[in-house]
């Protein structure tokens, strides 16, 4: 019983806002693919492939930043550095998690599998890149923001057009602002223990690069709606989600505590939503 909570915690089963913010890209894509009418096979297929590869890459993340983990406050509890679960079967637990998302890709198309493949291994190196680069949740957004909604489009339409770049840099920016946010938790363990972060190159500066983010994020996706001609219900919903990112810039600018901080996090969910029903209505409420 240990060691299946052990393995419970090592892959966040508890806290599944992670793979909500992976699911909702897709979401975005499989509705735009299929004018807001994907198949519920593929909307399952995808969600199973979000909590799948979330799980991998909290795992692989872990087991890089084992070492990491122990000198910040925040994660030195985890099973790894706890000691609650060996290095060897977290291994395995990766191993079995990237099998089973493996499995998935037999019902793609080929270029699905491809992106899906790309998306796979930037998943895998991500946790890299907080060593070196000043700015890994740039990184973080191809795996979380960017691969999913190519996935769709190439899945839903058999090729990777305009508009499915668009969502896909929107998703890019905007995982790159929530996890900026999220970053801000860890701000004073991650300087403690020389972990890159952008919530420590940008410092008080923080709020203008999520505004940037944000703002970035706000016009791909309204980019995206205005190749497919979304004119109606959808630019409503990406002016919401400019509006929660510019509040959100000013929470940041005036301090948010780790706990606002993770809170604000949380809310990306909602907004994302708020976008994927834009998508939603768009197609199903007009006549």
């Amino acid at each position: 019983m240990r060691t299946l909570q052990a393995i419970l915690d090592l892959i966040r089963f508890r806290r599944p806002v992670g793979t909500f913010l992976l699911f909702v890209p897709a979401l975005w894509g499989l509705l735009a693919a299929w004018n807001g009418r994907p198949p519920a096979s593929m909307v399952l297929l995808f969600a199973a492939g979000a909590f799948l590869m979330r799980s991998a890459g909290c795992v692989i993340n872990d087991i890089l930043d084992r070492g990491f983990d122990r000198q910040v406050s925040r994660t030195r509890n985890r099973p790894l550095p706890s000691g609650r679960i060996s290095l060897r079967a977290a291994w395995t637990v990766f191993l079995v998690l990237s099998l089973m998302a493996a499995s998935l890709l037999v019902f793609l198309t080929p270029l699905t599998r491809w992106v899906a493949i790309a998306g796979f291994a930037s998943t895998m190196v991500y946790p890299l890149m907080k060593r070196f680069m000043p700015l890994p949740q740039l990184f973080m957004g191809i795996p979380f923001g960017m691969t999913a909604p190519l996935m769709a489009w190439s899945e839903g339409r058999g090729s990777l057009s305009w508009p499915a770049f668009m969502i896909a840099f929107g998703g890019l920016f905007w995982a790159t602002a929530y996890d900026l946010v999220y970053a801000i938790a860890d701000k004073e363990d991650d300087i403690l223990a020389g972990v890159r972060s952008g919530a420590v190159t940008f410092g008080d500066r923080l709020w203008i690069a999520f505004l940037l983010f944000g703002t970035s994020s706000s016009c791909f996706l309204w980019a995206a709606g205005l190749d497919l001609g979304l004119k109606e219900y959808y630019p409503w919903a990406v002016g919401l989600f400019l509006l929660f990112m510019v509040r959100q810039s000013w929470e940041i600018k005036k301090g948010l505590s780790p706990q606002r901080a993770l809170s604000c996090f949380k809310g990306h969910v909602w907004i994302g939503l708020v976008v994927a029903c834009g998508l939603w209505f768009e197609r199903h409420l007009l006549v």
